[in-house]
């Protein structure tokens, strides 16, 4: 109980340090992203500890730690003196603590969020506290690796002599919260499972509570704001009313956390109907998922030893022999129930950050007003267009230059917590931003060379304010490569996905009734095309390259002599090749002309959107019965920020989705299977925020009843049954709560080997950090291949 309530409190340390400054950078959105500020403060601290160290200024020990803290926390009330000033001399009120007591619901509702979804997740982990299996191992030695190194980048514990080539940014946060509250690292190791929970979980509900908070701030009269009054304040306190809504708000925020962290696939209905015989057993069959079959029917809910594995291998590949090809899919509620603190768990709440930072700056660039005509003037020198794009940058970030820095600082440590995701979100902050630009000067080249400009600059900052671990950084990526056999299945891809496909489906024929309809249809057929035939063509050329280059034909020589592709080509031509391609993608097209036409609707609502046509219309329209439509995506166009940010996010996780159909990143694995898996990962997240803010207009006066009734009833159901999994993987992977409760993850090894555990804490006490100790190895993932004594000190071993 001591440690968890430790662990609060350092962590509530953190986010009062960083409170001040979060208030002014979120300055634009309803909530200040007041939820996001915990991982803000955290970030900061272990960045600050990180440079310091790397460059050996700080070392890695509570005074440094405590160093960090207090420059964070200075930097803060520097930037966000305006927050903490008296507004009407001395009995005025300070803006940060007016709105402190103004939006107290909010700030309780997160509070409580954050307090049950850690104290619970403790206690979950108490009784399944194991520190073995699966990646656990590799991750514990990399937390006790950065505890043993004063300065960084940190030993790798498995490997003498080296340092940790890997992206641990996420292992040097866990290792300061372990030194700072002076647990045990193995008790460590737990309660940063429940903690990153409690994070996502907050993350996820103030994102969408922006989302549908946006638009409905009040004025100190309680009005609801203009536009025109959006140019003159810009979310500014008020002390007699609090925004209208606030409830609802809070209320689909919660549901956007259950999107995000809680609800799993569909797999648990598919398990329940296989096992309890609801369904024919062909349709079973016919769904395919990986080891369902391999034993009988039990009668139970659920069987099988680790039936909930099940539902990270949903997309099922098979070769052309019948074989299976492993495939990872999967998503937040299964990293937290497994209790992995791999790399693409502990970034997930500091996405969460990034989608409110990109939320933000497309308000920032969405309120941008030229000042000059520096910038567009053709006799403009390069130093005076240089000042000008970066004042409009400053601009966008509500901060200047300071703010520019610190976006940069939020996306890049992206790339140091899991350098797949950096490229993602700087993606989405560059479309966010180029979004903002079109509804505030027209869709129009110029906005788009800002946008891709702005983004440019937050990627290269990004990439040098963690310049030394790239240095000391090596990649297992070999390239790109087309996916050439495994189309996915649709019906897998909706066990997946189904839930959020639904709601997105319906929250699509919403946008296209209010829609221009003549600029939608221009839209769509312009994306369509070009969505659809694109993937054809990539692979064309691919196919074409491999024959030309010696490197490629080597790789087609190697994919030919295959036992599984000579058995279906037959000979060993190009033409016969591409023959089999076709026959595969035409035996499971659905996933890919689904998905095309999705991505192809989505650009035809954004170009509707935010094309400058869209503004010289009618500010209601007709829907077909002839009746008038709410107003939704044509009232001021403040108030199709949202609307525009969920497409944003739809259609970036439906490219993700899409592209692992044709393409995968080549690494140690030679298949796909970790290209979905990361890809899948962010298109969760992201289909799950736009999926929970659809719901909220779903269920508004906006929607009529003939569409309202049914997508809320589907949406009732799909989330009833993805409710299964966790429901029952929760006791199942628990032990049914039976065992004795603690947070030692070593305690399995104190029954099973306790020679091994006294070994273990006399060369804590006794040995050097940086001794090499000699261990013998044995397989990956088996107790003897995990090198259990390096693991548990972080002293290194050879190998």
């Amino acid at each position: 109980m001591f440690a968890t309530l430790s662990w609060w409190l350092v962590i509530q340390i953190f986010a009062l340090a960083a409170l001040p400054l979060g208030w002014r950078l979120f300055g634009r959105l309803p909530g200040r992203g007041y939820p996001l500020v915990k991982a803000l403060g955290l970030l900061l601290v272990s960045y600050l500890l990180w440079m310091g160290a790397t460059i050996r200024l700080l070392p890695n020990t509570i005074g440094g730690i405590a160093v960090a803290l207090l420059i964070v926390a200075a930097l803060s009330i520097w930037v966000g003196r305006d927050s903490l000033r008296r507004s009407d001399g001395e009995t005025g009120a300070r803006p940060l603590i007016a709105w402190l007591r103004l939006h107290w619901p909010l700030i309780l509702v997160t509070e409580l969020l954050f307090a049950l979804v850690f104290v619970a997740w403790a206690a979950f982990r108490a009784f399944n506290p194991e520190i073995a299996g699966t990646e656990k191992p590799m991750e514990f030695a990399f937390i006790n690796g950065v505890l043993g190194s004063r300065f960084f980048p940190p030993q790798d514990p498995w490997l003498s002599g080296y340092a940790i080539s890997y992206y641990y940014f996420g292992y040097i946060m866990l290792g300061l919260l372990i030194r700072l509250t002076g647990v045990d690292p193995a008790v460590g190791f737990n309660l940063g499972v429940a903690l990153w929970y409690a994070l996502v979980m907050v993350g996820a509900f103030g994102v969408v509570y922006e989302l549908v908070m946006i638009g409905r701030p009040a004025t100190d009269d309680g009005r609801r704001t203009t536009d025109d009054d959006r140019s003159r304040i810009t979310y500014h306190v008020s002390h007699s009313s609090r925004s209208p809504g606030a409830g609802r708000g809070i209320g689909f925020g919660l549901l956007g956390a259950a999107f995000v962290g809680f609800i799993g696939n569909l797999e648990g209905v598919i398990d329940v109907a296989y096992h309890r015989g609801l369904v024919p057993l062909t349709w079973i069959k016919w769904i395919d998922i990986k080891q369902l079959l391999d034993t009988p029917p039990t009668g139970n809910w659920t069987g099988g030893f680790w039936w909930w594995w099940r539902a990270s291998r949903v997309i099922h590949d098979r070769d052309l022999l019948g074989n299976s090809v492993e495939v990872i899919d999967e998503f937040p509620f299964f990293s937290f129930l497994l209790g992995d603190l791999h790399p693409h768990v502990l970034a997930l709440p500091f996405a969460l950050l990034a989608i409110g930072l990109a939320l933000h700056l497309m308000l920032g660039a969405r309120n941008w007003r030229p000042e000059t005509e520096a910038f567009r003037s053709s006799a403009a020198s390069f130093q005076q267009r240089a000042s000008s794009f970066w004042s409009m940058l400053g601009a966008f970030t509500g901060l200047g230059t300071p703010g520019i820095v610190l976006a940069a600082l939020l996306l890049g440590a992206l790339g140091f917590l899991n350098t797949w995701d950096f490229p993602i979100y700087v993606g989405l902050a560059t479309l966010a931003i180029g979004a903002g630009l079109a509804l505030a000067v027209g869709l129009t080249r110029g906005a788009v060379a800002r946008a891709l400009g702005a983004g440019i600059v937050l990627g290269a900052f990004g990439w040098l304010l963690y310049l030394p671990f790239y240095i000391g950084f090596q990649s297992q990526l070999g390239g790109v490569l087309p996916n050439v056999l495994f189309p996915s299945r649709f019906s897998q891809f909706f066990v997946m996905f189904g839930l959020f496909l639904v709601v997105i489906l319906f929250y699509l024929i919403l946008l296209s009734r209010q829609a221009p309809g003549k600029a939608l249809r221009r839209g769509f057929l312009g994306a369509f095309p070009w969505v659809l035939l694109t993937p054809l063509a990539l692979m064309a050329v691919f196919l074409l390259v491999f024959t030309l280059l010696p490197q490629g034909r080597a790789f087609v020589d190697t994919f030919l002599d295959s036992p599984a592709v000579k058995s279906a080509v037959g000979d060993r031509s190009m033409g016969q090749l591409a023959a089999l391609i076709g026959r595969l993608r035409l035996a499971s097209p659905w996933t890919y002309l689904i998905l095309a036409g999705l991505i192809g609707w989505v650009g035809g609502l954004l170009w509707a959107l935010l094309h400058r046509e869209s503004r010289t219309e009618t500010e209601t329209t007709t829907d077909k019965g002839g009746a008038a439509a709410h107003p939704l995506t044509l009232s001021p166009v403040h108030a199709r920020v949202p609307e525009i940010f969920a497409l944003i996010m739809i259609g970036m996780a439906l490219l993700l989705a899409y592209s692992v159909e044709f393409i995968y990143l080549r690494d140690l694995f030679g298949t796909r299977m970790n290209t979905v898996f990361k890809f899948y990962y962010q298109a969760w997240v992201m289909l799950a925020l736009a999926a929970a803010f659809g719901v909220s207009r779903l269920a508004g006066r906006e929607a009529p009843w003939a569409l309202k009734a049914p997508a809320l009833l589907l949406t009732i159901l799909l989330v009833a049954g993805s409710l299964v999994y966790p429901l029952a993987a929760i006791p199942s992977k628990a032990g049914d709560f039976r065992g004795q409760a603690t947070l030692d993850g070593l305690a399995y090894l104190r029954q099973s080997s306790p020679a091994d555990v006294s070994a273990i804490e006399w060369i804590r006490a006794n040995v050097p950090p940086d001794a090499v100790v000699l261990e013998s190895s044995g397989g990956s993932y088996s107790p003897e291949g995990a090198g259990r004594i390096s693991m548990s000190t972080g002293n290194p071993t050879l190998l």
